[in-house]
């Protein structure tokens, strides 16, 4: 089942299992922004599929506008590869490094079996030596799968607001 999918029971807000997620994604926010880069790869699963779709602009009548083609389509080898090449001097794009804060929201967790689906919507804002500041928003799509008392990601798909990527690169971790 994908995870944009929206089947099992919706875990409601007051419940220890939705804060338990809540701080799975507080976590992981804090993990990008304070650069533990190899941490953050290890909350993902062995055979993860982590994507963002390209976006178009179209009629509603014709869809959300996401199509087959991706910005980046990574299993589990080429996150780490991503994650190993930016703690190096070879990361162009990133050296020095960007300055990135991630905000999570509008939570949005259900259940289904051993398996949970969460929705957030995202903020990220990139500076970067005297650079303009860059901002993308949008919605992540997760399968988590339960790993003892925690969560790792089995699916991320991201869905971004913009059509057009106004930033100097992707190397941003989502």
């Amino acid at each position: 089942m994908s995870a944009t999918a929206q089947s099992g029971t919706p875990v409601l807000p007051h419940t220890e299992l939705y804060g338990r997620v809540a701080e799975f994604y507080h976590h992981e926010a804090e993990l990008l922004d304070s650069y533990r880069f190899a941490d953050w790869v290890e909350l993902f699963t062995e055979d993860v599929s982590y994507r963002m779709p390209v976006r178009t602009t179209q009629f509603l009548t014709d869809g959300l506008g996401f199509h087959e083609f991706d910005f980046f389509c990574d299993d589990h080898a080429t996150l780490v590869t991503r994650v190993k090449r930016l703690e190096t001097e070879f990361a162009w794009a990133e050296t020095p490094p960007s300055r990135t804060r991630h905000f999570v929201s509008n939570l949005r967790v259900r259940e289904d079996g051993d398996e949970l689906f969460g929705q957030t919507n995202f903020m990220i804002t990139r500076t970067r030596q005297d650079l303009d500041y860059q901002l993308f928003t949008g919605v992540r799509y997760d399968r988590l799968v339960r790993d003892g008392d925690g969560f790792r990601i089995r699916e991320r798909q991201i869905h971004v607001d913009q059509t057009v990527i106004t930033g100097t690169n992707l190397s941003v971790l989502f």
